[in-house]
């Protein structure tokens, strides 16, 4: 099955539109509520950057083109947009110190990690060029996988080790290293992408499918594997990866097996492939419009203890910061220069 790159393809765009509105869903909580948990968030949160880095590496096209060209292109994509709403942020909200360039760079780390994965695994990609193509693949995947468990253990444990790791705990926060965990998830995303006809052989196996959607769901049922000493990485990747095989999967067979009638659902499927054409502009613009320490909503309805009221509550909210964000997006898009320059549009 050959993947046409020059066309947008809608599974793809309706995937990604859902898990930006699980971002800006998410953000709601952490951001209003104070929470990092409330509405199922944990388990949202298993998957979701996951299938985020997935597509991202699924759709990465590294072939046939210069790599300066391609470092270029990304850095004016990624980093040029990213570093102008993160300023503007910190400005407007007063955060402007050097702790706001830390790890989580107060939200704005995706894209800025992103641009460090497109590096690592086009740098890795010269290197391997003198293997053989298994060769190379087995040693790539090694590479990320050492840089993905090293990120993790190195997030659980450098708030201990602060003091010996002197200068380069300023160093790896720059780099936002905690957030290098996902990079396995990014290399899995080219890799299907280079096997997809026996990808798609597997997945569509209702036995393959159905083991991943009860891994996935007994992991997330006994969440102290998370935190076993030995057992955490494992079950961080079974999670993250039967996660993105299941939805991938589910959007793709919806998309181009089964026809979506003309109906609320036919509604909702353009609505998402909308959103995922624009999950930068809505990523970057959506912190602005946040609604920032409602903590007074969840103490007077009890929203930590009941999950479904809090989802009931916060996916309005959530839905209601994309429509804004994608608002504000197409005022900037109408001039072509701050498109290009503030949200990576192509100037048509």
């Amino acid at each position: 099955m050959k993947v046409p790159i020059t066309k947008r393809i809608g599974y793809i765009d309706a995937l990604r539109g859902m898990a930006m509105i699980l971002v800006v869903y998410f953000h709601i909580s952490a951001y209003g509520f104070s929470s990092y948990v409330m509405g199922y968030n944990d388990i949202i949160e298993r998957f979701r950057m996951p299938l985020f880095f997935f597509i991202s590496g699924w759709l990465f096209k590294y072939i046939d083109r210069p790599t300066k060209e391609i470092i270029k292109q990304k850095f004016m994509v990624q980093i040029v947009p990213t570093a102008f709403f993160l300023l503007l942020y910190l400005c407007i909200f007063d955060y402007l110190s050097f702790d706001s360039f830390g790890s989580d760079k107060k939200g704005y780390w995706f894209t800025y990690v992103l641009f460090e994965f497109f590096v690592i695994f086009l740098g890795l990609k010269a290197l391997l060029n003198r293997h053989n193509t298994k060769k190379g693949e087995l040693y790539m995947m090694l590479a990320m996988l050492f840089l993905s468990i090293s990120a993790l253990y190195y997030s659980k444990y450098y708030t201990r080790y602060a003091e010996e790791l002197g200068i380069w705990k300023t160093i790896l926060g720059l780099f936002s290293f905690v957030k290098f965990k996902h990079i396995i998830f990014f290399w899995f995303g080219t890799f299907v992408k280079n096997h997809f006809d026996s990808f798609i052989q597997l997945t569509n196996r209702p036995i393959i499918i159905s083991s991943l959607l009860v891994l996935f769901v007994a992991l997330n049922a006994y969440p102290i594997v998370f935190s076993v000493n030995g057992l955490e990485y494992i079950a961080f990747l079974l999670v993250g990866l039967s996660g993105v095989v299941v939805f991938f999967t589910l959007f793709r067979y919806l998309y181009t097996l089964v026809h979506l009638p003309s109906s609320l659902i036919h509604q909702t499927s353009h609505i998402l492939k909308f959103v995922g054409r624009r999950t930068l502009d809505i990523y970057l613009i959506h912190y602005f419009f946040l609604p920032y320490h409602i903590e007074y909503i969840s103490d007077s309805l009890n929203l930590q203890e009941n999950s479904f009221l809090c989802m009931l509550i916060s996916l309005p909210m959530a839905l209601g910061v994309t429509a804004i964000s994608l608002l504000v997006s197409y005022l900037i898009r109408l001039n072509p220069f701050l498109g290009k320059y503030l949200l990576g549009a192509k100037i048509e």
